[in-house]
């Protein structure tokens, strides 16, 4: 875990970095200067264009990812793959955007209560998938040049940046909002040229051809694994974005007044995720080449491993999440109020998510990729039956609650599978202390009496306390030698052997 512990700790921050410029965008200063609709209205449209991007995109990522060591023969060199993934992006977003254009009427009808406001930028939303797609087809690229803290800044930090000067614009009364909703909606095209510039400055932007590459005996694979990744891949961004969009659709009232209420709460959770991001991203490549050279062994210890430092992570993060909710949220204004409960339900999820190891690493870069494609088909179905039985009844708790629904099971099939094919299983006594560990400190801190003025104040000494009651029992008994090891680097000889 060596190699993926520094790479995973680098990107690990730029995401934390991103996170922070994130919540003063998504949580305080987005809510604060539009209204409900209006920051509804731009969590919609980017939910639209994302989706649209990641179905247009056919796959290219793991292709990428996955054929440019073959492809690559020698530096500044592709032999077309470069040109290969332009073209089948290029041609997944002609027949997602004619799809988009001719079902406008169906689909504007599902947000008809605010048909108004939406229909004003539907023409639009196009612009800003293309926008998207071109900025994966380069990150992608550069991921498997193993750029990935460079693309890392991009997607989390310089987004988020552009984004926060924007809004500011908006506020200062520099553009009206029509004008600010276009600027908003042209970021992704920063983050593309950017891509650009790097691939120009390494000499990596080039598009060579050769058709030896071509021949049967490559394509053939390529296309096989490209139709599975299309597929799997499609599957998983819509299994993200679904809820939200079912929201805006199923909600009989208050459509982007419901979708921005679930976006701050989706957007929040999403910082328990970060780790087992990071650590997947750089894992993925490491565990693709001990399947490769039969290490099973290796696999099985990275699969235990991972769920114990992922269930530390999750715990620690939900925990200072669940203790601080009610003087977060009354950073915010009243309305929010409603996010609390949700964000409590899905975090819940994800720490089973992330106790769960990284299952689907090991399924997509072993022979079980047409496995992970079924079963992300499954998961997909799945929140989609839930949100159509929970939402009309439960509203966005309903979409909360089914999600939730749909990780627990989910992950238990994917337990059973690999258990079944490779003999292999995530969970240990380790993975149940960091949990139970946990838990505790978290009820100890919450039923501490703790009161300030500042909520600011009183969620700052609330945190130090969780993490220090919480992490000083992790280390002291030695539970994750990982953890340890980790921490050992930045402690004194002195400490450390007392």
């Amino acid at each position: 875990m060596g190699i993926i512990q520094r790479q995973a700790l680098l990107n690990t921050i730029v995401n934390y970095l991103g996170i922070i410029i994130g919540f003063v965008n998504v949580v305080i200063l987005f809510p604060l200067f539009l209204s409900q609709e209006e920051f509804g209205l731009t969590r919609l449209v980017l939910s639209l264009a994302t989706t649209m991007a990641q179905l247009s995109s056919f796959g290219v990522h793991r292709i990428a990812i996955k054929f440019f060591p073959i492809f690559r023969t020698e530096p500044h060199k592709n032999n077309g793959i470069l040109l290969l993934l332009l073209i089948i992006s290029s041609a997944g977003f002609i027949v997602v955007t004619s799809i988009y254009l001719i079902f406008k009427p169906t689909i504007i009808q599902f947000y008809s209560d605010d048909s108004a406001l939406f229909s004003n930028y539907y023409s639009w939303i196009p612009l800003v998938t293309l926008g998207f797609l071109l900025f994966l087809v380069f990150e992608s690229f550069l991921q498997a040049l193993r750029k990935t803290v460079f693309t890392n800044l991009l997607r989390n930090v310089i987004i988020r940046i552009y984004w926060l000067v924007t809004i500011l614009f908006y506020y200062y009364g520099f553009c009206t909002f029509f004008q600010f909703m276009l600027i908003f909606m042209m970021g992704y095209f920063l983050t593309a040229a950017l891509c650009v510039l790097e691939l120009i400055k390494s000499g990596e932007l080039v598009f060579d051809t050769n058709p030896n590459f071509y021949k049967k005996r490559i394509l053939k694979p390529l296309l096989n694994y490209g139709t599975y990744s299309i597929l799997s891949g499609v599957t998983l961004i819509l299994v993200i974005n679904v809820d939200l969009l079912m929201i805006g659709a199923l909600l009989p009232e208050n459509k982007l007044e419901s979708v921005g209420i679930y976006a701050i709460a989706t957007y929040i959770v999403s910082i328990i995720y970060i780790p087992a991001n990071a650590l997947s991203r750089i894992s993925a490549p490491i565990v693709a080449y001990d399947w490769k050279h039969k290490n099973l062994q290796n696999i099985a210890d990275f699969y235990k491993k991972s769920s114990v430092i992922l269930a530390f992570l999750g715990m620690l993060l939900l925990g200072c999440l669940a203790i601080n909710i009610d003087n977060l949220l009354a950073l915010m204004k009243p309305e929010f109020i409603q996010a609390k409960y949700i964000i409590l339900t899905l975090g819940l999820a994800r720490i089973f998510d992330m106790a769960s190891g990284l299952n689907l690493v090991i399924l997509t870069v072993t022979r079980f990729y047409r496995a992970e494609a079924i079963l992300a088909i499954l998961l997909l179905t799945l929140v989609v039956i839930t949100n159509l039985i929970l939402i009309p009844i439960y509203g966005i708790y309903g979409a909360a609650i089914g999600t939730t629904i749909v990780f627990l099971v989910f992950n238990v099939i994917v337990f059973i599978y690999i258990w079944q094919k490779l003999k292999m299983q995530p969970y240990s006594w380790a993975t149940f202390f960091m949990l139970l560990l946990g838990f505790l400190a978290g009820v100890i801190v919450f039923y501490m009496p703790i009161n300030f003025d500042s909520k600011l104040l009183e969620i700052i000494i609330k945190s130090i306390l969780f993490i220090g009651l919480y992490f000083l029992p992790v280390y002291f008994f030695n539970i994750s030698d990982d953890i340890n090891l980790m921490v050992n680097k930045f402690l004194p000889n002195t400490i450390r052997k007392k």
